[in-house]
């Protein structure tokens, strides 16, 4: 009984040592990652079969689906890829897992322990230098090493047990039996979070006799559909489209493991086939396994391919968010995105925008106008003038809480964790800059709440010159809110220029109280309005000014990508 637990041992060890070198592989490859992977994804993806060829490549590559199927995931939660993008990648991971089983099939038919050794001893060599290449360098022999040593263990551990616990009398004959060997893979899959891993350990098995032929294609079929957990796992943190993928994911895999085991008759015959034209021997089933991995799925990646249009509609037909009208979230500060310093600076681009769009509608609805007001061709003395204000308040303070100060704090979070794994100091320098604009916008929403009351009560007075003041108040930043939108619209060069009219505009808010102070003087001299009304006006004004001033420099930052540059050479320009 003790010899049994010893091999049993020997295996189990085996599995963990494998599990640390995929992990290592991982990290290794996170290194490379920082900056290249992201470009790469972004611009090999413009197509379908383009997305299916970069997933395959990079799965083959990094030997971990997981990690592919992650940063889809996170990359897709960014809004930097589209879903049908982020299908074709995923479909193309799966593809690219396949020649996991050729690499085991490979190293179990050698003495892998002796290639395992050194890699280890030169990765952990590389691993302590300063230099970060050389560091990732060595994680990824690191992982190497610990993973021809995980299934070196295995495959021994298989050895030795065979002869004292024979798995041979638990196989069972016919289509029963498939359908156990299926279930048990994606269990052994989804509980040790590696097909690789379970790979190692069907085919230990089925060269040891352990298992049958057919029972070994079964279970190799059973990693796919439990590969899909890590998908799931990793989508619980993300928005809605993160979602769509893992679901996608899970019809990829559900849906050729069900054709597959409709017709496993004769994909076990096709397998026999291929393996007869490519001179693979008749009695060589480790490899016949691997045949059959790769073969199931190229099927599902040309099937589900051809459908990959109709599964993105059904997706988005049927798989909607929840809508929470207490509290808005960030839709795309992934929290796996910090590691990609160029992604996470474009992943806090947007959930900026995001937290201005909440900030703009607030205070459009805030001075009495609405978005299509703002978004109109018409003077916003004529929407005065034809358009009742709403009795009821807005309470800005709910907003507050539920619109700006919790993205707020998720960009400041997220920003404070990116810069911990950005050394370039320009790049961090942009982070700090979207900190400073979701301040910005937090701050102005808060400014407004001082003088809301002021706003509504005044503009709708009996008094003509005390409302004609107050809605001038309004019209000038509306037509703030309104420059911004035709920001977004216009192309790059004449966004420049209402880039520039924004900075002219801060320069003339810091003398709106001079010319504000000597049209109240006017007003009071005449008795057109009260003194109380006249401060009133003042404060609000400065308030008003205020707010444009914080709204101008979070737009400065949010929408023109090379601002800060120009304004320095504009500066430059001016000087000579």
């Amino acid at each position: 009984m003790l010899v049994i637990y010893d091999e049993l041992a020997s295996i189990l060890a085996g599995v963990a040592i494998l599990l640390i070198g995929m992990m290592n592989l991982s990290g290794g490859f996170k290194t490379f990652s920082g900056g290249l992977l992201e470009k790469i994804l972004t611009k090999s993806t413009d197509t379908t079969p383009k997305s299916i060829i970069f997933g395959t490549i990079s799965t083959v590559i990094m030997q971990s689906s997981s990690l592919v199927s992650i940063i889809s995931i996170s990359f897709l939660s960014a809004g930097l890829i589209s879903l049908l993008q982020g299908i074709g990648i995923m479909f193309g991971a799966n593809l690219g897992n396949s020649a996991g089983s050729w690499l085991i099939v490979g190293i179990t038919s050698i003495k892998i322990s002796s290639f395992a050794i050194p890699m280890l001893i030169i990765g952990v060599l590389l691993f302590f230098q300063n230099d970060a290449i050389f560091k990732g360098v060595g994680q990824i022999l690191i992982g190497i090493g610990f993973f021809f040593l995980g299934v070196d263990y295995i495959k021994n551990g298989f050895e030795e047990v065979k002869e004292i616990f024979n798995l041979e009398r638990f196989n069972v004959e016919g289509f029963k039996g498939v359908l156990i060997f299926t279930a048990l893979g994606a269990i052994l899959t989804g509980v040790i979070q590696s097909s690789h891993a379970t790979l190692a350990i069907i085919i230990s098995a089925l060269l040891s006799h352990q298992i049958s032929y057919e029972n070994a294609l079964a279970a190799t079929l059973g990693t796919s559909v439990g590969g899909v957990v890590t998908a799931l796992l990793a989508s619980l943190s993300t928005n809605i489209e993160g979602k769509k993928l893992a679901l996608a994911n899970c019809i990829f895999n559900f849906g050729i493991a069900v054709i597959v085991l409709a017709v496993f008759p004769y994909f076990v015959m096709m397998v026999d086939f291929i393996a007869q034209f490519v001179g693979i021997a008749k009695d060589n089933f480790a490899l016949k396994t691997a045949v059959f991995h790769t073969l199931f799925n190229l099927i599902a990646v040309i099937l589900f391919g051809l459908l990959i249009k109709h599964i993105v509609k059904f997706l988005d037909r049927f798989i909607k968010a929840a809508k929470d009208k207490n509290k808005d979230k960030a839709l795309y500060l992934d929290p796996n995105l910090t590691r990609y310093p160029d992604t996470a600076i474009e992943a806090l681009r947007k959930e900026s925008e995001h937290l201005y769009n909440n900030t703009y509608a607030i205070i459009a609805h805030t001075i009495g106008f609405n978005r299509r007001d703002i978004r109109s061709n018409l003077s916003f003395s004529k929407i005065i003038k034809t358009k009742k204000w709403f009795r009821q308040n807005v309470d800005l303070d709910y907003l507050y809480q539920t619109r700006i100060k919790v993205l707020f704090e998720a960009i400041m979070e997220f920003s404070a964790k990116a810069q911990l794994h950005i050394k370039d100091e320009a790049k961090n320098e942009r982070i700090f800059a979207f900190k400073i604009a979701a301040k910005n916008l937090t701050e102005a929403t808060k400014n407004l709440k001082i003088i809301q009351t002021n706003i509504k009560k005044n503009s709708n007075s009996q008094n003509e010159n005390l409302a004609n003041e107050y809605n001038t108040i309004r019209i000038n930043l509306g037509e703030l809110l309104r420059s911004v939108e035709e920001l977004r619209l216009v192309e790059d060069e004449k966004a420049y220029l209402i880039i520039k009219n924004f900075t002219k505009a801060k320069e003339m808010l810091k003398e709106i109280d001079n010319e504000t102070l000597k049209k109240i003087e006017n007003l009071l001299s005449q008795g057109k309005i009260t003194t109380t009304e006249g401060i009133s006006i003042l404060n609000d004004t400065a308030f008003i000014a205020k707010i444009a001033e914080e709204i101008i420099e979070a737009v400065e930052i949010i929408f023109s990508k090379d601002e800060i540059k120009k304004k320095e050479e504009d500066k430059k320009q001016e000087e000579n």
